[in-house]
């Protein structure tokens, strides 16, 4: 598995293959993982090299990392109950997520089924003057055997980019392959 991995805005992924892309004229991170296979699609950020966690040696749910700018991007990848669907892992995950220390009440917490397979996790922190957005898009592997949750957080220039936040998360997918 490589350390370090550039991401591609402005492609899509096409045909199942991880080398071919495809401009489309969208903004959009498009980040491949292997082992469970599965690619992240995040419309309106732009590249972002992703490097291994620096924890994953410790924790291997721990995949990626990486920042650029006013956008942090982890991608983990917990082992699932036995043959979980992407809702289960979804449900789970938002449990996990409200129980951490600091994080909003569920009710604060947008929660959305974005397709058939990806699901979100919305909400805004308060920051040093800022407001922190965060997205958590979460899935499962094929065959249920790891959840897959991609956090995404920004820095907000001020309350107005907030509303834009939660519209363009809605368009984030994760395929499983």
């Amino acid at each position: 598995m490589p350390t370090s991995v550039l991401v591609h805005a402005n492609l899509r992924y096409d045909n199942g293959r991880a080398n071919k892309f495809l401009a489309t004229g969208a903004q959009r991170l498009t980040f491949s993982v292997t082992s469970p296979d599965f690619t992240i699609t995040l419309p309106g950020i732009a590249p972002i090299r992703m490097n291994e966690h620096p924890l994953h040696h410790d924790k291997p749910h721990l995949r990626y990392l990486g920042s650029d700018g006013p956008y942090t991007v982890s991608v983990m990848t917990p082992t699932a109950d036995g043959r979980m669907t992407a809702a289960d892992c979804a449900g789970s995950m938002v449990k996990r997520l409200v129980a951490r220390p600091g994080m909003p009440p569920l009710d604060s917490i947008f929660r959305a089924r974005l397709n058939d397979r990806t699901y979100a996790a919305i909400y805004a922190m308060p920051g040093a003057g800022k407001p922190v957005l965060h997205a958590h898009i979460l899935s499962a592997a094929t065959g249920g055997t790891h959840c897959i949750e991609v956090h995404v957080s920004r820095i907000a220039g001020s309350q107005d980019d907030v509303a834009p936040w939660f519209k363009g998360v809605g368009a984030a997918d994760i395929e499983a392959r």
